[in-house]
């Protein structure tokens, strides 16, 4: 559908008393600032949309005086002729003044301001002259293709949505054949790129939660680590034993046993180092329950400290949901009183009763009373306009009523269900507290069972008391044979002994590092595992990243193609954490749209409308404000209107076919 302005006529149209422009294919208006060019744009928005150029509907029409005050008495109007596709449309709006005299009174009163709506010379009423402006063309579509700076001042929202519906969509198919690379996502994105980065972020979050909790897993290994330098111990046994067979030897060589008592002494040894190497074996069986016992102690705490974060965890969550549902109590209770305030206002408005206005049986020019016909059919109208207009303001408050209500509905749902949620949760809370309490119990005993195994000194084994006796025995037979006094020599092997036996029960301890050691290592191989879990995942993550960079450069290069390269836009921006957010933005030469010089700004919302135009198939009369600031116009198929700052005092008119 083609548009053209064939004719525009103002009448005492903010400030110009009378005007009548013929336009052709381009019509250039030259005048000084204030003549009135952009005057002509604001009436031919006004005719059709009851706007101004810039979208306002309250600017000044009326005519002032040199003190800015309206002159009254005066009608207000414009009229224009438009060509659609062939066909001549004629179009008139009249802004009238309304006196009214009233009875008793001498002189009119203003009443204000009334509009009346020519098509094609007919009368038409306001809603008949817009549905019939609406079926010409939508007004947002028409200051879009009518204005080549109106579209890039768009929201950016908005914009954006215009642009992707001249394009369309394209398919994830499409853009990972488009990128080889992407081939391995196909099988993944079974519900959208969106709700697959969802998941892969979820399951990255999960694992790094459980990645975070092995350090202190590992610490309270290491802390349960007896610090004991073994090799160091092994050497020390070593030198006491020698120490204790010296001095055997010395006790054997003061003593001048004779052979016999050499015999016995020999025996003697071999059933002291029995004795000591089945108590040694005997400690560390005893010590098996210990380290049993505190892997129970390290298993409970850790249930215990996962207890405790689930209780801090819900309890947050219910305090959360406890505080939104006050905020949706406090909304309902605004709903409740908004509803009471709609019913007064709806019976306050049901309530009314018709007055008859008696200024209406007089006429407004002469003051004579009409005839008795003439004022019942003023009533009866009057009556007619009073009920209709009773009928309307009940059916809004209805209406709005019945929204009010339905919000009320939903709000108590909302509350109701999320009661019941906080309900749970305290339940859950409640019933990780008794859980809590069960484990600290438990924990509680398994630690007195540790302290009563720490306490325990008495190490035995089975045979002790027979082997006890054989060695008494021996030792009573040699102390027969003595004859010098080696009680200083004994003395001092008791001492080793009892060393000996304090290295032999810290080496016992060994057995629980290395248990301990183990699972720091299984610990540490587990945190290497979720190591690579979240790798894999960051590398599907990366893929459906790239995906997202790749249909942004096939959308961006779909749309730059329908410009043309006269004008690119800009859909997405890269952020700091490396993501995407979406945008919309007009680059001219990869400038931003709104850094250009007007020229530029001027030739690149012409590109932009030339492409909407081609679109929607509609093409209208271009108004181009500052034409002055630009030296070639970029072709375009649609009536272009050139304003024109010049040296004029008074508006002048060329028009080129």
């Amino acid at each position: 559908m083609k548009i053209k302005l064939v004719k525009l006529m103002l009448k005492n149209f903010k400030g110009i008393k009378e005007l009548a422009i013929n336009f052709e294919a381009l019509t250039t208006i030259l005048g000084e600032n204030g003549t009135g060019k952009s005057t002509i744009f604001d009436a031919f928005m006004w005719i059709l949309f009851g706007k101004d150029s810039h979208g306002r509907s309250d600017f000044e029409i009326q005519t002032l005086d040199p003190n800015n005050n309206v002159i009254h008495g005066l009608e207000h109007s414009v009229s224009l002729v438009l060509n659609i596709d062939g066909t001549h449309k004629t179009l008139k709006r009249t802004l009238k003044e309304r006196w009214v005299k009233p009875n008793g009174k001498a002189e009119k009163e203003f009443k204000g301001c009334t509009t009346d709506f020519e098509v094609d010379e007919i009368p038409v009423k306001q809603k008949e002259y817009q549905s019939i402006i609406n079926g010409i063309i939508d007004e947002n579509l028409f200051k879009m293709i009518t204005s080549p700076l109106y579209f890039p001042n768009m929201n950016w929202q908005k914009q954006r949505e215009i642009l992707l519906d001249i394009i369309g969509d394209i398919s994830e198919e499409s853009v990972i054949n488009y990128n080889s690379k992407l081939k391995p996502l196909l099988p993944l994105l079974t519900d959208g790129v969106d709700n697959f980065n969802k998941r892969v972020k979820a399951s990255i979050a999960k694992l790094k939660e459980e990645v975070k909790s092995i350090p202190a897993r590992i610490d309270e290994c290491n802390n349960n680590i007896k610090v004991i330098d073994a090799a160091a111990l092994e050497v020390k046994k070593e030198s006491v034993l020698g120490y204790i067979n010296s001095l055997d030897e010395q006790i054997a060589d003061i003593s001048k046993v004779s052979c016999e008592k050499l015999k016995l002494q020999k025996e003697l040894f071999k059933l002291t180092d029995e004795l000591a190497e089945k108590r040694n074996n005997a400690y560390l069986e005893s010590i098996k329950p210990l380290s049993d016992i505190q892997n129970k102690i390290n298993e409970t705490r850790n249930k215990v400290k996962d207890a405790a974060f689930n209780i801090r965890n819900y309890k947050n969550k219910r305090e959360r949901i406890c505080k939104y549902i006050e905020g949706m109590k406090e909304e309902l209770e605004k709903l409740k009183s908004e509803k009471q305030t709609l019913l007064k206002e709806y019976h306050f408005e049901y309530d009314k009763i018709f007055e008859f206005d008696t200024e209406l049986v007089c006429c407004p020019h002469c003051g004579r009373e009409y005839d008795i016909d003439k004022i019942q059919e003023i009533k009866a109208d009057a009556l007619f306009k009073f009920n209709k207009s009773k009928e309307n303001v009940l059916a809004r408050i209805t209406i709005k009523g019945k929204k009010v209500a339905a919000d009320i509905t939903e709000f108590a749902e909302k509350i109701k269900n999320n009661e019941n949620d906080a309900e749970s949760l305290r339940l859950k809370v409640i019933e990780l507290e008794s859980q809590k309490s069960n484990l600290d119990a438990e924990l509680e005993k398994f630690e007195k069972e540790k302290e009563s195994l720490t306490h325990t000194k008495i190490i035995k084994f089975e045979g002790e008391e027979e082997l006890q006796v054989r060695i008494n025995k021996l030792q009573s037979e040699m102390d027969k044979l003595k004859f010098n006094d080696n009680n200083e020599l004994k003395a001092k092997k008791k001492t080793f002994q009892d060393e000996l036996e304090e290295i032999n029960i810290a080496l016992g301890k060994k057995d629980v590092n290395e248990d301990l050691k183990k699972r720091i290592e299984e610990l540490n191989e587990e945190e290497k595992k979720l190591q690579i879990k979240i790798a894999e995942l960051e590398d599907k993550l990366y893929l459906s990243e790239e995906f997202i960079r790749t249909k942004v450069e096939l959308l961006e290069d779909s749309i730059n193609k329908k410009f043309k390269g006269a004008v690119t836009f800009k859909l997405f921006e890269n952020q700091i954490n490396g993501g995407l957010s979406e945008t919309c933005e007009a680059l001219i030469n990869g400038v931003p749209f709104s850094d250009a010089n007007t020229a530029s700004k001027i030739n690149a919302g012409l590109s932009i409308l030339n492409t909407l135009c081609e679109h929607y198939g509609v093409y209208a009369p271009v108004f181009i404000d500052n034409a002055e600031s630009i030296n070639q116009i970029i072709h375009t198929d649609s009536q272009l209107i050139r304003l024109v700052v010049s040296l004029n005092e008074e508006l002048k008119v060329e028009g080129v076919s």
